[in-house]
């Protein structure tokens, strides 16, 4: 039997920065420069030092190699960001917002209201840069991350309850969000990053482990 070690506390953490990170926003020239460079010096390397994921990892950066030279790897990444995650694809898009994937797959409905009072309850709000919906899988994957410096510093049950929360809402839609993306994703990187998120979540980690009771 294959026997997964789960990644520490803090590697968990900064994947999770990571991959916030990348669907967050559109990847600039100085990012594709550094993903150019090897693994492990580049802004992938938080995601490389997870053994589980590693090769997958490789293969993400792979994908941005394959664009070319940065300037024409920015240019074609960005348009696949704003057809996938803008609605300039249409119906070939991959809305990144937990509510297109739940009940009637409408945006701006209960899953953003709910993220709404989870960020207010941990004294967060999306930076006015930002004017995305509560439910935005960045904001999903900042407000997982914040929580779980918070439980690592503190253990405590409030925390470490909203971070398996956290985790379930994720799960629940990310496998959804993830198949959009491998539907219509041109450039083959978010369709990748997608994947390698969905991976990722399935990790084990103690924070995840049911509660004793």
């Amino acid at each position: 039997m294959t026997m997964t070690t789960p990644p520490s506390g803090p590697a968990y953490t900064e994947a999770v920065a990571v991959f916030s990170s990348v669907f967050g926003a559109p990847l600039e020239t100085i990012d594709i420069e550094s993903i150019h460079r090897p693994l492990d010096e580049g802004p992938l390397a938080q995601l490389a030092a997870i053994p589980a994921i590693r090769d997958a990892v490789a293969d993400l950066r792979k994908t941005v190699i394959a664009q070319g030279e940065p300037q024409k790897g920015v240019s074609e990444l960005n348009k696949a960001f704003c057809k996938l995650f803008m609605g300039l694809g249409g119906p070939r898009s991959a809305p990144p917002y937990e509510s297109a994937y739940t009940g009637d797959g409408r945006l701006f409905q209960e899953p953003a209201r709910e993220m709404e009072k989870l960020l207010q309850k941990q004294g967060l709000a999306a930076s006015e840069d930002f004017p995305e919906a509560a439910d935005h899988l960045a904001l999903e994957l900042s407000l997982m991350e914040e929580t779980l410096r918070l439980a690592g510093l503190t253990e405590d049950r409030d925390d470490i309850a909203l971070v398996r929360d956290l985790h379930t809402r994720l799960m629940g839609w990310v496998p959804n969000f993830a198949g959009a993306c491998v539907a219509h994703d041109p450039s083959g990187f978010y369709a990748r990053a997608a994947q390698l998120l969905l991976a990722f979540l399935k990790l084990p980690h103690p924070k995840l482990a049911p509660a004793a009771a």
